[in-house]
C-alpha cells in the first residue's frame, strides 16, 4: 500500500508543478484518493433477516 501512495504522490506532485516543501500535502491526498477508491470497491455489510420470537 505504501508503495501505491508514494506513486500517487509523485504523479500528484509532478502534475503541479513539483513545488517545493510540499510532500506532506501530496502524501495526504494521495492517501486520501485511494481510500475512495478503496471505499468505493468494498461491498456493504449484509443485513440480517430480523429475528422472530417464538410466543411463549
Amino acid at each position: 500500500m505504501e508503495d501505491r501512495i508514494k506513486e500517487r504522490a509523485y504523479q500528484l506532485w509532478e502534475a503541479d508543478g513539483r513545488p517545493e516543501g510540499t510532500d506532506q500535502v501530496y502524501w495526504f491526498k494521495a492517501v486520501a484518493e485511494l481510500a475512495a477508491d478503496t471505499a468505493k470497491s468494498l461491498k456493504p455489510a449484509r443485513k440480517r433477516p430480523a429475528r422472530t420470537r417464538k410466543a411463549a
